[in-house]
């Protein structure tokens, strides 16, 4: 079969819009798949030859014959729009996914309107343990800030006011961030 002519725009697979933009397609035994509308007829031919490499289509068949690996041609076009049956299966997943969270969405909302007072109550929790870790947080560092400075006076020479099994040796090694530990949500059940 000889191969098919080059349309007016000068490439292969890309046609010119009235609009002034470019449309590239391409063909894949009886299948068209549209790959986009581009600015440029340029981007266009790029888009047909990320996707004539992903089905494998010959060089001849291509609009620049100096790209010589897959990488090329989609390092410099937009991802072609092939969908795949992996494509559906996960357009399918999310769609599911979506359908979930909205009915939640509206299932919670309903709930809120419902009982304001389980709201309240709620709202107070998250205040409480926030106030509660910012005081933890304060005070872990109080103690590891206490336990530095006692370990300078002692590099420095002085005498030490902890003895060598006093537990306040270990607050050097305290956490002082903001990040959440496993432990945190043991305590916020009891």
């Amino acid at each position: 079969m000889p191969p098919r002519r080059r349309g007016s725009s000068g490439y292969r697979g890309v046609r010119e819009r009235p609009s002034g933009f470019y449309y590239a397609e391409i063909r894949s035994g009886d299948v068209r798949l549209g790959l986009g509308t581009f600015e440029t007829s340029h981007e266009a031919a790029r888009a047909y030859d990320a996707a004539a490499w992903r089905l494998r289509k010959p060089r001849a068949q291509m609009n620049f014959q100096d790209v010589y690996t897959r990488e090329q041609p989609q390092d410099l076009a937009p991802p072609p729009r092939l969908i795949t049956d992996q494509d559906r299966e996960d357009h399918r997943r999310r769609q599911r996914y979506l359908l979930v969270f909205e009915e939640d969405e509206r299932a919670m909302a309903q709930l809120r309107r419902r009982h304001p007072e389980d709201v309240a109550a709620e709202n107070a929790f998250w205040a409480e343990r926030t106030v509660r870790r910012h005081e933890e947080r304060d005070d872990r560092r109080r103690r590891k800030a206490l336990a530095i400075s006692h370990c300078e006076v002692v590099n420095n020479g002085g005498t030490s006011l902890f003895g060598s099994d006093d537990e306040r040796w270990d607050d050097i090694w305290l956490d002082t961030s903001d990040t959440e530990d496993d432990h945190d949500e043991e305590d916020d059940r009891k």
